[in-house]
């Protein structure tokens, strides 16, 4: 879907906020949502609502490391949500979150952008204000993506994962293009990024919200020359103490220079699209990316993986026994 069809109504959804002040409040809901929808909505007119935070549901590709929005979050929250919810309890909450009408759980919403607001409303106990829109799925990313664009709030390495999360759930590279307002070529080198470095790497280093595209390339291509490997890395950031996310990555990137290059130790294949093998002295490894059209396949392994290894296994104790 172009941009230049969805961009009045994205835009309009991101900047109601400011139009909703001058219409003045009702106290009735929108009467074209849905009915138990409109049972959940307190106040507002098509501008901003008070909803429940309990009747608020996740949706979407994860687009932060920090936070997540589940039914139950812990009564301690990280000290990102609590700094935002000491300045929502002394302020008022300045900025409205973006909500969509749930199609599965009837006078229930979806949060579109806006989760840590949301978090931070739930640890006060008080609603949260919303603008509620009937976004199908396209619309509602590109407006999650227009708004973390729009506040620069996501670090670098977090869109790496935010695109690659929007690509694993089936959206094409145009509408992650789109959604994070970047080229093809920017896409690519996130995509590098995620490619390269190993999940647990990432999770464990974290957003690193003060590093930008060449730190993470620095560390992305240590790994691709075998300069780094997994197992030491983590080792190193098991050791890493009370550092910051950001001191965490400068920490690994000057294992670098201290191990030097590495011989290559694990190998790796890829008998089918989508499959990639890795073989090393600790360990086989099998991925299986569920994307585009193999996550077909992907499906249908994990539905009969089990049996598969069962078979193999039996198998490789038969020829044993007969050698």
């Amino acid at each position: 879907m172009a941009m230049g069809k969805n961009k009045t109504g994205i835009m309009a959804a991101i900047t109601a906020a400011s139009e909703a002040s001058k219409e003045g409040a009702s106290d009735r809901a929108h009467r074209t949502l849905p009915k138990g929808t409109i049972g959940s909505v307190r106040a507002g007119l098509g501008g901003i609502q008070e909803i429940d935070t309990n009747l608020i549901l996740a949706w979407g590709p994860k687009d932060r490391m920090d936070i997540e929005l589940t039914a139950v979050n812990s009564d301690a929250p990280n000290e990102s949500i609590q700094d935002l919810a000491n300045s929502i309890a002394e302020s008022g909450q300045q900025v409205p979150v973006l909500l969509r009408p749930s199609k599965d759980r009837d006078g229930h919403f979806e949060v579109i952008y806006g989760q840590r607001r949301i978090l931070a409303c739930r640890h006060l106990g008080m609603p949260v204000r919303a603008l509620i829109r009937t976004l199908d799925d396209t619309d509602a990313l590109m407006a999650k993506g227009l708004e973390n664009a729009g506040r620069a709030e996501l670090s670098y390495y977090e869109r790496v994962r935010f695109a690659q999360a929007i690509l694993e759930q089936g959206y094409s590279r145009a509408e992650a293009c789109q959604a994070l307002a970047i080229s093809k070529n920017t896409l690519s080198q996130l995509e590098r990024i995620n490619r390269l470095v190993p999940v647990a790497v990432g999770e464990g280093i974290g957003a690193a919200p003060g590093a930008g595209r060449p730190k993470w390339t620095t560390l992305a291509t240590a790994f691709e020359k075998d300069q780094l490997s997994e197992e030491r890395v983590l080792d190193v950031l098991g050791q890493s103490g009370a550092l910051d996310s950001d001191g965490r990555l400068d920490l690994v990137l000057k294992e670098i220079g201290k191990r030097g290059k590495q011989e290559r130790s694990v190998e790796e294949r890829s008998p089918v699209p989508g499959v990639q093998i890795k073989s090393g002295k600790s360990g086989l490894s099998v991925t299986v990316k569920r994307v585009g059209e193999n996550t077909r396949f992907a499906n249908w392994l994990d539905q009969n993986l089990d049996q598969l290894i069962q078979e193999s296994f039996d198998r490789f104790q038969s020829e044993s026994h007969e050698g």
